[in-house]
């Protein structure tokens, strides 16, 4: 993943020494290139659809077994 700084930086981190690895406002200050964003957008939807899948499933097999 490449993460980019922001330009102009925040006005929290224009006058900050600190290392930004703990700090609070680093993701306003450090942010992903678009095509890393996406692909990780794209990630999270699929494993979402994976998820309802899934729950279809345990509900199809819910129904096959109450109809006895």
């Amino acid at each position: 993943m490449v993460w980019q700084e922001q330009d102009p930086i925040p006005k929290e981190c224009r006058h900050c020494k600190k290392d930004c690895y703990n700090c609070d406002v680093a993701g306003k200050r450090w942010t992903l290139i678009q095509k890393d964003e996406l692909r990780i957008q794209r990630k999270m939807l699929v494993r979402a659809v994976e998820r309802l899948q899934r729950k279809i499933q345990e509900i199809d097999h819910a129904l096959e077994m109450s109809e006895g």
